[in-house]
């Protein structure tokens, strides 16, 4: 359930920990930090998120082979239960048009959006999925995940 204030903590983190051995990344602090330069053949450096302003809030840049004029977006699971983060805002927060492009390029840079359920501080794993909806057809396919540490927007 997503608060539309501050009543307290709301436990998220606490009821979902990260399994033990569970591969992960962690957001990256600054714009600059890169661990290493994407890499149009290795597929994990695709997608990378950044911590924003304050915990919960998210940027993100996603990379792309060649794809047809649309729209990027994302979705978000708790990574073991596989319970849907703020599914909707986050779908708008972080949906951008897209041209077609015929190789790999930048498609996504700077953008934002926020993981509500949880608290500052309390960890837990989310699958990030990036989809693309295509402008002619209105189909949707899922172009890759990644799994993140993360941490909810305490209002």
């Amino acid at each position: 359930m997503e608060r539309a204030f501050n009543p307290g903590p709301d436990n998220f983190g606490k009821e979902h920990p990260i399994p033990t051995g569970m591969d992960y990344n962690i957001p990256l602090e600054e714009r600059e930090e890169l661990p290493c330069p994407v890499d149009s053949t290795i597929q994990n450096t695709w997608l990378q998120i950044w911590n924003d302003f304050q915990g919960g809030m998210y940027t993100y840049d996603f990379h792309y082979p060649a794809i047809e004029e649309g729209e990027i977006f994302l979705r978000c699971y708790e990574a073991t239960k596989n319970k849907p983060l703020s599914s909707e805002r986050i779908a708008k927060a972080s949906k951008v048009a897209v041209p077609s492009t015929t190789s790999f390029s930048k498609l996504v840079e700077g953008q934002n959006f926020t993981i509500y359920p949880g608290d500052w501080g309390d960890y837990y794993a989310a699958r990030i999925e990036v989809w693309h909806r295509d402008a002619k057809t209105g189909k949707e396919r899922k172009l890759m995940e990644k799994v993140y540490r993360v941490e909810g927007w305490q209002r």
